[in-house]
């Protein structure tokens, strides 16, 4: 490093020190370690060292931890029962769980005794990061999860953060009424004391067999007590969720980036579920996400920005093999009176193989009163529906008690075998201008796609980092270039 930078960095340091209340500066140094080790260690000990190792994680809950403290599990252990520790870390100073030793993740089971594995209840500056967790009983359970995040009038709850976690095996119920299930559940509520999160991570983790959801946030604030801030979801890879995937309401400004969704599995008919979604949130970013393989009974598309969103951007995606399309823009006309959905924008995504029921299905749909969207330069490949007769339309408005309003959709990329339809009818002042429409049918050979070139795309799925510079190549000045149809040739 530098030493001009060094000495910047450190000066820096000092001075943030400096700024913190005293008994957070002496917790930064001063913090204990606890050690689990489930095969060699015993609850008698103080669990001060490895030697002195303790073996449950009853006794683990019976300790109140403080600032800069850590919580070890050897690898290679294994720890049934449920953990809900006591006590909260403090800024640059968070109570940390982690993993010593070598060998594989220390694992972690409820095995269906207890709703949670993980329960984080009313602490903060917490961080979880390389352990193994599941939590599947003999039977499928309600309300089934993995880590629990559960903050209750307490107020904001800061800094917490779950990271390197391999989350599997949660069997909840696969109806949402019923109570579904997940791998982390997030929920703030204040009854007496407004509640939410503010610097919320989660991180790197791996999620798979989960029923019915994935990352589900059923509320991390709400808009009278306050939205929750700094709330990023990114790098997670989710397979086997058949449900909603990534799932975050009651945020402002939520980052969920760089997630990948893969090889979902089918839900009950009647269950309605998506990819990645925002609900109840303003200003929600939603980008470099891959999402595939969606089956749900409705809905089923990669994105959502959903009822009372204002100002969702879903840019440099990718959607591919989801039978409901790449991306949905919803709002229910029934909540009158309440923000709607508005200003959603979905750009520069890619979609292959999309939208795969027979009937009433569409690369892109919005429904109901969603006011202000904006769609435009995505790529839209759609290869011969393997359904014969199939249905091949690319952009859709229904009702949901109120049509969609001004609507701008523009300098988006089609290919298809058949000239596709786009039925707007139902929604008031759209603007449709400029799409750049390929088909194998098409008589003008400017506009004419490939057979064999899309039959490839029946098979051939190019990678995220393919796709995200295919629709950087595809477009300039928010124009399809001319040679863009060759250029998505040479990507398969």
């Amino acid at each position: 490093m530098h030493r001009r930078t060094f000495i910047v960095q450190s000066m820096w340091s000092l001075g943030a020190l400096a700024a913190l209340p005293l008994r957070y500066v002496q917790a930064a140094t001063t913090g204990k370690h606890y050690y689990l080790d489930s095969a060699a260690g015993n609850d008698a000990h103080d669990g001060s060292s490895q030697a002195q190792a303790w073996r449950s994680l009853d006794r683990l809950n019976k300790a109140t931890f403080g600032p800069g403290d850590q919580i070890l599990f050897k690898r290679g252990g294994d720890y049934p029962g449920m953990f809900q520790p006591k006590g909260s870390g403090a800024v640059g100073a968070p109570v940390v769980v982690d993993a010593y030793g070598s060998g594989a993740l220390p694992h972690l089971h409820a095995d269906g005794r207890g709703p949670s594995t993980v329960r984080l209840q009313n602490v903060e500056y917490w961080t979880l990061r390389n352990l193994e967790i599941s939590n599947q009983g003999p039977q499928p359970g309600p309300r089934r999860t993995g880590v629990h995040l559960f903050h209750q009038d307490f107020g904001i709850a800061h800094g917490i953060l779950l990271q390197g976690l391999h989350i599997h095996d949660v069997n909840g119920v696969a109806i949402k009424q019923q109570g579904g299930g997940s791998a982390i559940l997030v929920e703030a509520s204040g009854k007496t004391r407004p509640t939410r999160y503010q610097g919320l991570t989660i991180a790197d983790n791996t999620i798979e067999r989960s029923q019915r959801d994935g990352i589900l946030f059923l509320g991390a604030g709400n808009r009278t007590g306050g939205l929750a801030s700094g709330v990023v979801v990114r790098g997670n890879r989710i397979s086997e969720v058949p449900g909603d995937c990534i799932l975050v309401k009651g945020c402002d400004g939520a980052q969920v980036e760089h997630n990948t969704v893969s090889r979902c599995g089918a839900l009950p008919r009647g269950e309605a579920a998506a990819g990645i979604w925002p609900f109840d949130c303003d200003n929600t970013m939603v980008q470099y996400n891959e999402v595939s393989d969606h089956k749900a009974f409705a809905d089923g598309q990669g994105y959502d920005s959903d009822f009372r969103c204002r100002n969702t951007v879903i840019q440099y995606n990718y959607s591919h093999d989801n039978i409901g399309g790449m991306a949905l823009v919803c709002n229910d006309g029934r909540s009158g009176g309440d923000i709607g959905n508005t200003g959603t924008i979905v750009r520069f995504n890619v979609s292959i193989n999309d939208a795969l029921r027979k009937t009433d299905s569409a690369s892109l749909r919005i429904s109901g009163p969603v006011d202000g969207s904006q769609i435009y330069n995505n790529i839209i490949i759609i290869p011969e529906k393997p359904l014969a007769g199939a249905q091949v339309t690319v952009f859709k408005a229904t009702s949901w008690k109120g049509v969609p309003n001004s609507i701008a959709i523009h300098d988006n990329i089609v290919v298809s075998p058949h000239s596709p339809g786009v039925e707007m009818q139902l929604a008031t002042r759209t603007q449709m201008g400029e799409n750049r429409i390929y088909a194998s049918n098409d008589q003008a050979p400017a506009a004419r796609a490939d057979a064999q070139m899309l039959d490839r795309f029946k098979q051939h799925r190019p990678s995220l980092a393919q796709v995200n510079a295919l629709v950087k190549a595809c477009f300039a000045g928010g124009k399809p270039v001319a040679n863009a149809l060759e250029l998505i040739a040479k990507v398969t």
